[in-house]
């Protein structure tokens, strides 16, 4: 085969190079025509999304919960989240931020944006995991941590399970301890006293991280507890001075069952809110710890800023005397201690006192701006099994709670407005509140609280008023109530008659009303009537200004009783007073409504400049000293109209007959 020439090579690369520029351009038009179609197909599938986005949207718009804005929906979580009302879960953690979170893409999203709902740390568990608290740790980012330990109780002697919770309160503080500049309460419950010994130890040594602390709880849930084997009766950190560059910002604290002494001053100045729970002890234990009356004193001494306070079963052991008390000189131990004052407490809760001790434990504080005391009595045991059960004014009698000496002194709550007393019989109300004074009372309450079936028929009587205060008269109360307490007859008019300027009145289960309403139908006087040429009522007795009475659950009283009380106060103010008077001198008009002759006071005797009683010059009486002697005669004839009658549950009053008192412009409300 001949050699190609050089001319020949070069044609045919020519020719090749020709071709290869051809292919590639076709490849790079093949390209373009691809990137087209994969924007297009790119295009197709985002509008398609885009539909379905919207399919999806409106689909959602079905459910009325998908309507809220996501602001409302987190605010909700959070209601949610803090919620613990759901005490059948079996989980160590709350689970409300979990099941939020899995719901759905949308609230997992809002979920994980809110740290503040995961802030909620609560650990249930007697066995230590840490999981749970560092995922909600983690998750709640910078937000203040609201702490809660409560593992299951069990019994004290359970070995096994003391252990178990040590260890998971252990676990739990050291996993805070990074944490607690951002911790803003604990609640801290425990059966097993070494684990509130680590707690203890854990807020007492790192005070100067405790900048955001707010709310503390710390209860020892098991009362057969016995401190024989601990460290925690033997500690002081009360008296002692805690150094700290920032003060402290608790305002509330809750202690059961555990020494006020073990509470640093540090943290007790700023406290607002207060509750003591400290309920007998249920076994006879070496070294149970016994409330006593030093430790409280002590402890409120450094609360000055305290607003609410709250005792359960708070009877301290009075191991102290006032200072100028006769009681308790033959013993040289009891130290001498002056009352505290405790000049911000505006409202005092105490469950379960007993009626002695009630006096004996208000004596050593002075409350000058307390204006409301909720307070149950309980039943006085007459014997107590064990001395340190003894509490209360009790120096000579080891066993017997009864035969206590009666206190001397009266104590009177200048500032208090309003009085709730629950108790269990009579006598109990009567040792309580015999010893204090009253001046300024605006709303009082008495209720039985025992515990009766709804059928029950046994009654509880309420004493006579005289017999509960010193001072029966309440000049300045506006609303009473009673409930589940029997009325003797007699005693509720003699009650109401204390009552001047009464506005509301509220019965609820309560006996013997009929006496009670006819007292408040009761007529001042008699007015003459030129018509029917006799006399006719006129005024009320008792309580001119009631305007509401409300009867609850009430089954012994007739109609006409109640409609004889509106009917009496419905009479237009003036037409009696306008009748009597035409012109007659205003004894005359008294004089007239009584039904007897008033009499002028005799001429007063003045004692002269040098000594000798000389006879008072004959002077008349100003117009506006008739009057100003007038003013409660007038608010007798002319009382209130009655409002609003509330009735529920009264079946011996028709409907028909409830409504008829609207006849008297009465508003009426029955159910």
């Amino acid at each position: 085969m001949p050699r190609k020439t050089a001319a020949a090579i070069d044609h045919e690369i020519d020719v090749l190079q020709a071709q290869i520029t051809i292919l590639n351009r076709r490849e790079h038009d093949f390209v373009r025509i691809l990137d087209d179609m994969a924007r297009l197909r790119d295009s197709v599938k985002s509008e398609s999304m885009a539909l379905a986005s919207q399919v999806t949207a409106l689909q959602r718009q079905r459910n009325p919960i998908n309507w809220l804005p996501s602001e409302l929906l987190i605010q909700i979580f959070l209601s949610l989240a803090e919620d613990d009302s759901d005490s059948s879960s079996v989980l160590a953690y709350n689970p409300s931020p979990v099941i939020i979170s899995h719901v759905c893409q949308k609230w997992r999203k809002l979920a994980f944006d809110s740290s503040i709902m995961w802030s909620r740390i609560s650990f249930t568990c007697r066995k230590w995991f840490a999981s749970p608290v560092c995922t909600f740790m983690d998750r709640s980012g910078l937000s203040l941590l609201d702490v809660t330990f409560s593992p299951p109780p069990y019994h004290v002697d359970d070995l096994d399970a003391a252990a178990h919770e040590k260890l998971a309160s252990q676990g739990l503080i050291n996993t805070l301890s990074p944490q607690l500049f951002r911790v803003r309460s604990i609640t801290f419950q425990c059966t097993c006293l070494a684990s509130m010994r680590l707690m203890v130890e854990t807020l007492v040594d790192n005070l100067h991280e405790l900048k955001s602390l707010r709310s503390l709880d710390l209860s020892i849930t098991d009362l057969r507890s016995s401190f024989a084997l601990t460290r925690l009766l033997a500690w002081d950190e009360l008296g002692k001075q805690h150094v700290s560059e920032m003060p402290s910002v608790l305002t509330r604290l809750r202690l059961q069952q555990l020494p006020l002494r073990l509470i640093p001053s540090w943290l007790l100045r700023p406290v607002r809110t207060l509750e003591l729970s400290y309920p007998s002890p249920r076994s006879q234990r070496a070294s149970p710890y016994v409330l006593r009356m030093s430790h409280v004193h002590r402890f409120l001494s450094f609360t000055p800023e305290i607003q609410h306070l709250v005792l359960i079963e708070a009877t301290s052991l009075r191991d102290v005397v006032l200072a100028g008390s006769t009681e308790g000189q033959t013993e040289n131990q009891y130290v001498v201690v002056s009352p505290i004052e405790l000049p911000k407490l505006r409202t005092l809760t105490w469950k379960l006192a007993y009626p002695r001790d009630v006096h004996t434990f208000m004596s050593f504080f002075a409350l000058p701006t307390l204006e409301r005391w909720d307070i149950l009595v309980a039943d006085s045991p007459s014997k107590r099994n064990d001395v340190s059960m003894l509490r209360g004014n009790h120096w000579h009698e080891p066993d017997s709670y009864i035969q206590a000496e009666p206190l001397s002194g009266v104590l009177s709550m200048n500032a208090l407005k309003e009085l709730y007393v629950s108790c269990q019989d009579g006598d109990s109300l009567i040792s309580s509140l015999r010893q204090f004074l009253f001046p300024k009372l605006e709303q009082l309450e008495f209720a039985h609280a025992g515990k009766c079936p709804p059928d029950c028929e046994h009654k509880h009587p309420l004493p006579r008023l005289d017999y509960i205060f010193r001072d029966p008269r309440l000049p300045h109360l506006t609303h009473f109530t009673l409930s589940h307490l029997d009325v003797f007859a007699g005693h509720g008019k003699l009650m109401l008659s204390y009552m001047p300027n009464l506005i509301s009145l509220t019965l609820i289960s309560c006996t013997g009303l009929d006496n009670m309403l006819q007292a408040l139908a009761e007529a001042y006087g008699c007015a003459p009537d030129a018509e029917r040429k006799d006399g006719r009522g006129c005024g009320v007795r008792v309580c001119p200004k009631l305007q509401e009475i409300a009867l609850w659950s009430c089954h012994d009283f007739e109609f006409k009783s109640l409609s004889a009380v509106v009917y009496a106060r419905a009479q237009p103010p003036g037409n009696v007073l306008t009748e009597v008077r035409k012109d007659a001198p205003s004894t005359d008009v008294v004089s007239a409504v009584l039904g007897r002759k008033i009499r002028p006071l005799k001429k007063s005797r003045v004692t002269s400049v040098q000594g000798g009683a000389s006879p008072a010059k004959s002077r008349t009486q100003s117009p506006s000293d008739v009057s100003s002697t007038l003013i409660p005669i007038e608010e007798a004839l002319r009382p209130v109209r009655i409002a609003c009658v509330h009735v529920d549950d009264c079946p011996q009053l028709t409907e028909d007959e409830a409504l008829s008192l609207e006849d008297f412009g009465t508003v009426v409300v029955y159910r």
